[in-house]
């Protein structure tokens, strides 16, 4: 009997291609050659290798943190600087997205399968028009990089007067990471913009300079469009620029993003704006919340945010941005359908959004999705207090970081879902169990659950095969 060839399930092409090229980055920053300091031309000079893929992973899921003791600015020479930014670019983009529009260069005609299995790995339902949205995708992501490069440039040609080579690759590295949503940072070895820009020999620039606000807001913005969803861009700027013809997702990423950001501000500014003790200012509320979205600069330390902030930080980091983005999380539309699905289940009849209706199982698959993730969060949280931190000689962990070991885990593991990044203090001091629990959720916060999920597509469609049913029934609950 001949067997029927298969195509190989796309969701997995996806997550294999994802790993081999994770692994290929760990290799290269493993190299001697990418660590500063290393005369010597030692292999593996900083760290191990495990802190090489957990770097390589970051970048890849756009998490934007390393577990490197001094920083990636400290660690890594230029030429591991632009490993790591390759691998954002390509963990932005995804693979699949550069290879569908390198094939359409060479005018490679794409096959129907070919399409079908693309628009599958990328979660794009129309495949006769994939190679068109692969290219739009493309130069939409080049342009903000440009226009972000260009916006960074007179940061650093006041920090580096005369020094192009500084000034050129320090904005392009920026531009990139930002708008991924990595959140990589070259000034400092924790992400943060707490203390102002600061040059390598350590010429400050103060947190109340203009080009220090002026640097936070322009990298914020490019978060926030590179997390709104390309389909939303496309639809509001390319295709209906008059809101009235704007597609009900578009409509529902705008509406749900703002009311997210306002309220979240709002709850924020309550719990840490209002405390007596080193409050919040509002510029640092709202840059806080904006970047929980995925970025993962800090403009305020972490570990000085209360816990009722912490918690609220969690739930915007575990929302995230939007589907089809740079951004992580469960994504904004999947809490905007469980909201209007209670609200209409309270009040008895459906409630539409944006005239449309939303089917059941789209409400059960979100339901299903924040059941799911929340448990693998709380077992990560179990794992990772079970294996802990352990100690680097030479380099002592901050003590108001040692007295909230338990709340940084928890924490930690919204961030690394989320591919936030916030940078806790404990990150260098995680042993190889915890960093190896927090690998798996940047991994399944960047592809995100649907796509493991549908790696079992065949038996979640076992029904359909189905030719009968049994008598539905209802039972107590609550």
């Amino acid at each position: 009997m001949i067997k029927k060839n298969k195509l190989l399930n796309p969701y997995l092409m996806l997550i294999i291609s994802f790993l081999a090229i994770v692994l290929l980055g760990s290799f290269l920053l493993s190299m001697p050659f990418v660590f500063r300091n290393n005369p010597n031309n030692e292999w593996c000079h900083v760290g191990s290798y495990m802190d090489a893929f957990f770097t390589s992973l970051s970048a890849m899921s756009l998490t934007g943190l390393t577990t490197y003791p001094d920083g990636l600015v400290n660690t890594l020479s230029g030429a591991g600087q632009i490993i790591v930014m390759v691998l954002v670019q390509i963990g932005g983009l995804g693979i699949v997205t550069i290879l569908t529009f390198l094939f359409s260069i060479f005018r490679r005609k794409l096959q129907f399968r070919d399409r079908l299995m693309i628009s599958q790995a990328i979660a794009f339902n129309n495949f006769g028009e994939i190679v068109q949205f692969v290219r739009r995708l493309t130069i939409i992501t080049v342009i903000c990089e440009l226009v972000g490069f260009g916006m960074g440039i007179p940061v650093f040609m006041a920090l580096y007067p005369g020094d192009w080579p500084h000034i050129l690759s320090n904005s392009l590295f920026y531009s990139v990471s930002s708008f991924n949503n990595a959140g990589f940072d070259l000034f400092d070895s924790t992400n943060s913009l707490i203390n102002g820009l600061h040059t390598i020999n350590g010429t400050a620039v103060l947190t109340d300079n203009w080009l220090y606000y002026y640097f936070t807001i322009y990298n914020g913005f490019l978060s926030l469009l590179g997390g709104i969803s390309f389909l939303v861009i496309i639809d509001a700027v390319i295709e209906h620029r008059n809101p009235r013809r704007w597609s009900s997702f578009t409509k529902m990423i705008l509406a749900a993003t703002g009311g997210l950001i306002l309220a979240m501000s709002l709850f924020l500014f309550l719990t840490d704006g209002l405390k007596p003790d080193n409050p919040m200012n509002i510029f640092q509320v709202v840059m806080t919340i904006v970047n929980c979205r995925t970025a993962g600069y800090s403009v305020y330390p972490i570990s000085d945010i209360s816990l009722p902030g912490k918690m609220v930080c969690s739930l915007m980091m575990f929302i995230g941005g939007s589907p089809l983005s740079t951004a992580g999380g469960i994504k904004v539309t999947t809490i905007f359908i469980i909201v209007i699905s209670i609200v209409s289940y309270f009040r008895g009849k459906r409630i539409p959004a944006f005239k449309r209706n939303f089917s059941d199982n789209i409400v059960a698959k979100s339901m299903s999705l924040v059941f799911v993730v929340v448990t693998i969060i709380i077992v990560s949280f179990i794992l990772v207090s079970l294996f802990g931190v352990r100690e680097i000689p030479g380099h002592t962990m901050a003590e108001n970081a040692k007295g909230d070991l338990l709340g940084l885990y928890l924490f930690s593991c919204f961030s690394f879902f989320g591919n936030v990044g916030f940078y806790t203090g404990i990150e260098p001091y995680l042993t190889v169990g915890s960093k190896i629990v927090l690998c798996f959720l940047m991994l399944l916060g960047h592809l995100g659950p649907m796509t493991f999920f549908q790696l079992f597509q065949n038996h979640l469609d076992k029904n359909s095969n189905v030719h009968y049913s049994f008598v539905e029934e209802d039972f107590l609950i609550g």
